[in-house]
């Protein structure tokens, strides 16, 4: 069978922006046959308020020559009237078909005819032109002078949008699912082309092309190259099915809350019926030596009884802090334990550092303590039985913990009474004793974020708990932020790949800031590889969005919290708090109202800012299109080509071993442009590149999956940054 020809053009006019796309099929075996010329489709007037416009469409036959005797059926156009005559011109070489209107005012959208066209050869059968036009709505043409200016479209989805475009020039877009459920999906189309309203006859452009890689989007050369000189880090497949045990801890969390209520008002009814709160345990001891009974959740499902009670002992006792480890030396060997010492010098750094940090940043994780033990201080519980758990767990908080001890009935729960968090040991088969010391030092700031979370969610009667990727968000900003106590970033500062990550991993050489100094570590394992694995799968898979699974919750719920706090905070704290003592509101209305911003507002930008495909060679003219604390491209472009583990990439920032940048846009040419995109998440984005040769006015406009008018539903919206 003959192939499909397709082929597609726009012109502009007085309101209007007009493609026309068509395809002919010519059937075999009876020549001639008849095709399009894509080569001579010209315009002669344009379509809009003020004239009628005709479409003049060059016929030839397969052969190239002249076809003679042909004949044009009817045509009328679905969803119009306004096309009235077809009429072929045989006295021009080659033979042209006009199709005229008489309209004065097309509304936007796509209509269709099949024009059937036949060669008076004998034996040849017709030919039925598919013919589409597509006209937009013609809107000011939007002009980004030089690179990192940026605009974005937050109208209506099928609104359309006109582009200045300058020869030799690129563009990154992103087209934005505004739903604030990633289970909302939506397909689009993004179609347009060049129009020149001065002018309005155009020759046909082809349909795009891919642009050839442009140098700036190649990686920098590798030098110099940095060799991991100490052990390798903790298997990344290893941690990642750790955190990924801890967001469905968390998800746990959340049942339990909105299943029993606020643990203020249940002590609130015990109170009134004048009942002690009975615990089964002893108070937790603060003399070193002593052991305590301690209840620990043993699994990711069930209620607040499926617990193990284990002997813990009090290791180490701080102004803020007490650190309890099990004595169960079977599951957790002595091989396997830090150096007593660590335990107190834990305690310490938390007071130090850590709570002050919690108070600035976060809020008071004892607000709640005088319902509870009234004890004054945190507890860090250390026990084999999280390693355990669903595969292993990295740490958690029990919101059973809260409630008022009860044995049985209906809300039974082991309650610890008290504010604690619960941490995995090292074992054989996860951290070694000193990645184990490390990551400890950082969750700890990770961890009383959400003891924090829940004293206020309790004190404030709030319905429901934070959702789960805003709330791992602001407590992987609390981690981030409590980092800087150990590396050179600072708010706001576009802190490098040397900045950060190589203050948490030894490079084999002196550095400005060497991690040889037992650094923690905190970015290096558990915020930037999310992050990469979020952006990649964004856009190569559309299956990603906030919320979905471990990268979406670690690595973009992270990002946008940062970004959010970048872009509306006058102190990091302030915004921070706000957030998290929000009672009523959760996820993106929480950002909504503390940011006093639009929803799709932030989720366009956001999205612009983290479509990391490439280190920039421009200074963005917006802040908005950038997170402003972090150089991530610089971090991910160093950690893909200059960072080895034994001669090889270490695997924190890459693709199968091959470097490359997270975001990986499709490629589009300035022109004729009908490009479908399906299942695109509520909150995610589809990123595009486009590449323009010549100068021009591009015209832009979302359409439906399957090529008709999009929905006006629809919340999909259109950012663009000029990249080059």
């Amino acid at each position: 069978m003959a192939r499909p020809m397709r082929w597609c053009v726009m012109v502009g006019g007085l309101g209007l922006a007009l493609a026309a796309c068509g395809e002919s099929t010519a059937p075999s075996g009876n020549p001639p046959t008849i095709a399009l010329a894509t080569n001579t489709v010209t315009f002669a007037e344009p379509v809009g308020a003020a004239s009628a416009g005709t479409q003049k469409i060059a016929v030839t036959n397969s052969g190239g020559g002249q076809v003679g005797g042909l004949t044009v059926g009817p045509i009328a156009f679905t969803g119009t009237s306004g096309w009235l005559s077809a009429a072929l011109d045989q006295a021009v070489t080659p033979a042209t078909l006009t199709l005229a209107t008489s309209t004065t005012n097309l509304a936007a959208g796509t209509y269709r005819a099949d024009v059937p066209v036949k060669a008076a050869v004998a034996g040849n059968s017709p030919q039925h032109v598919t013919v589409s036009l597509l006209v937009l709505t013609r809107g000011t043409t939007t002009t980004l002078a030089a690179a990192g200016q940026s605009a974005v479209f937050l109208g209506a989805a099928s609104d359309g949008a006109e582009l200045a475009v300058q020869p030799a020039s690129q563009y990154l877009i992103a087209v934005v699912n505004t739903d604030t459920s990633a289970s909302v999906t939506e397909d689009f189309t993004l179609v347009g082309g060049l129009i020149a309203s001065a002018n309005p006859s155009v020759a046909a452009l082809p349909l795009a092309a891919q642009p050839a890689a442009r140098a700036s989007q190649a990686p920098p050369a590798a030098t110099p190259a940095y060799a991991v000189s100490s052990a390798t880090l903790p298997s990344l497949a290893r941690i990642k099915q750790l955190a990924q045990n801890h967001l469905a801890m968390l998800g746990w969390a959340r049942q339990i809350y909105a299943r029993m209520g606020s643990p203020r008002a249940a002590r609130e009814r015990v109170g009134a019926l004048g009942a002690r709160v009975a615990r089964l345990s002893a108070a937790i001891t603060t003399t070193v030596g002593g052991v305590n009974k301690i209840y620990v959740k043993k699994q990711l499902a069930g209620d607040c009884t499926s617990v193990d009670s284990i002997g813990a002992r009090t290791v180490a006792v701080g102004q803020h802090v007490i650190v309890l480890a099990d004595t169960n030396r079977t599951t957790w060997p002595t091989a396997q334990r830090p150096d007593s010492s660590f335990y107190q010098t834990f305690a310490d750094e938390y007071d130090q550092i850590t709570w002050p940090h919690i108070q600035t940043y976060i809020g008071d994780p004892l607000a709640f303590d005088a319902s509870l033990s009234n004890l004054g201080k945190v507890t860090v519980t250390l026990t084999p039985v999280l390693n355990s758990i669903g595969g292993g767990i990295v740490a958690f908080v029990n919101p059973c913990d809260f409630f008022p001890f009860a044995s049985s009935g209906p809300n039974a729960d082991f309650s610890n009474n008290t504010e604690m968090f619960y941490s995995l040991v090292p074992s054989a088969s996860g951290f070694n004793v000193t990645d184990w010391e490390k990551e400890l030092r950082a969750t700890a700031s990770h961890e009383t974020k959400h003891i924090v979370s829940f004293a206020d969610h309790i004190i404030n009667n709030s319905p429901v708990f934070e959702e789960i990727w805003l709330e791992e968000g602001l407590a992987q900003e609390s981690s981030e932020i409590w980092m800087r106590h150990f590396n050179q970033a600072t708010w706001k500062g576009h802190a490098t790949f040397l900045q950060t990550v190589a203050c948490e991993i030894d490079l084999g050489g002196p550095s400005s800031c060497d991690a040889q100094n037992n650094k923690p570590l905190g970015l290096a394992i558990g915020h930037l590889p999310f992050l990469f694995d979020y952006l990649r799968a964004e856009s190569q898979s559309n299956s990603e969005g906030l919320g979905v699974d471990t990268p979406s919750n670690y690595g973009a719920g992270w990002a946008f919290s940062r970004w959010a706090t970048d872009q509306y905070a006058s102190t990091e704290g302030t915004f921070i708090k706000s957030l998290v003592n929000e009672p009523t509101l959760n996820g993106l209305p929480n950002l909504s109202a503390h940011t006093g911003q639009l929803i799709p507002l932030l989720l366009v930008y956001w999205n612009l800012a983290s479509a990391i495909f490439n280190t920039p060679t421009y200074t963005a003219a917006d802040p908005r299109i950038t997170i402003p604390s972090f150089d991530l491209a610089n971090i991910f472009q160093v950690g893909q080509t200059q960072l080895t583990c034994s001669g090889t990439p270490c695997g924190l920032f890459t693709q199968s071993g091959m470097p490359v940048y997270p975001v990986q846009p499709i490629a589009l040419n300035a022109g004729s442009i009908s490009h479908a995109v399906h299942g695109v998440p509520g909150t995610a984005a589809a990123f595009f590149l486009l590449s323009a040769t010549t100068g021009g006015t591009l015209a832009l406009q979302l359409e439906s999956g399957s090529g008709g008018t999009i929905s006006g539903s629809s919340g999909f919206r259109l950012g663009i940054v000029r990249v080059n």
